[in-house]
């Protein structure tokens, strides 16, 4: 029995992420556009708010804009951020992933509000937004303010736990002599996240299409039709795979039979049935790296097989019964291990 500590609890965990993906980029919002509104009678009725590579104004707006321009930008993406991650952290889900994103909200506020308000500021008191000055004293500021606030908010939120350690190994299936076993499964990417994929592929390759016909610009045309294609491949090879676990080890291919990933029994050091988070542990789902060297094929929230390699390296698959397939590989490792 562990006693858990108190980043542990969810808590303190969702707690803080709300603090910093969401309080605080409105307290950043609030303070940018009360000191803009101060600002707003000595600037130009007219303010420029782009500027070219050279960091020369050549973009202009109503200076009453401003103020919307950083409410819309310094709370539209950390909300987001905050509206998709905060369902995995109240479902319990951990990982640097949850903890990296709430910092990048915040880091994100921050770089918005303070480039928009500085270069606000640089043009109080003239007489044209075509004097505007240069924007790389802003652009410096706002980087810095981001990082500074990045960090301060990545250790604002408590450390949270992931399965880093090595789990316990599977206990082996008992196997006669000379008995031969195969173990064979098939997974698939979860449905969300299939219906994306293919989605986005539709979405592409629509508008590839629609580009040929109305002879848009073939340059455009060309890039939308590498997209699709690279969409295409990328779902074709990734969207499900055949696991097998036999007396030469682990084996994962996709359909399609590319990309193949195999473990040679002769480098399986253990094997054990884990539940995998793929968000959390692996930042997303797919073919994954993932913290504490571990690499695999990720493609859904739930059991996994997970494989310690001799050089230290951790291998997941994600799929269903991995228990059994670990307590496989556990007893043909063990078999293997007496025969020599």
């Amino acid at each position: 029995m562990t006693n858990a500590t108190p980043a542990d609890h969810p808590g303190p965990v969702v707690r803080r992420f709300v603090l910093v993906a969401v309080w605080l980029p409105i307290a950043l919002v609030a303070l940018a556009v009360a000191v803009q509104l101060l600002l707003l009678p000595q600037v130009p009725p007219t303010v420029a708010v782009h500027w070219n590579a050279a960091g020369e104004a050549d973009g202009f707006a109503p200076a009453w804009t401003q103020p919307l321009m950083t409410v819309a930008f310094g709370l539209g993406i950390p909300f987001l951020i905050a509206m998709t991650t905060l369902p995995g952290l109240r479902r319990g889900e951990r990982g640097a992933t949850y903890r990296l994103l709430g910092a990048a909200a915040a880091a994100t506020s921050a770089l918005t509000t303070v480039a928009f308000t500085v270069t606000f500021a640089l043009q109080a008191g003239l007489d044209s937004a075509a004097d505007a000055p240069t924007v790389w004293v802003a652009l410096a500021a706002a980087l810095a303010a981001a990082a500074s606030v990045g960090v301060g908010a990545w250790y604002l939120q408590p450390h949270q736990r992931s399965a880093h350690d090595i789990p316990a190994p599977a206990t082996p299936l008992l196997l006669a002599a000379g008995e031969r076993a195969v173990w064979v499964r098939a997974t698939a990417m979860n449905t969300g996240g299939a219906i994306a994929i293919v989605a986005a592929v539709i979405l592409v390759a629509a508008s590839a299409v629609v580009a040929w016909a109305t002879g848009v610009e073939p340059l455009l045309a060309w890039l939308l039709t590498a997209i699709a294609l690279l969409l295409l491949a990328f779902a074709a090879t990734t969207l499900a795979f055949h696991v097998r676990v036999d007396d030469t080890g682990l084996h994962v291919d996709s359909v399609l039979g590319v990309p193949r990933f195999h473990v040679p029994l002769v480098d399986v050091v253990s094997a054990a049935r884990v539940e995998a988070n793929p968000m959390g542990e692996f930042g997303g789902w797919g073919i994954r790296l993932g913290a504490g060297r571990r690499f695999g094929v990720v493609l859904r929230t739930g059991e996994a097989i997970e494989v310690v390699r001799h050089s230290g390296k951790r291998f997941v698959v994600t799929v269903d019964d991995a228990g059994t397939g670990a307590a496989l590989l556990e007893a043909l490792v063990e078999r293997a291990a007496a025969r020599s």
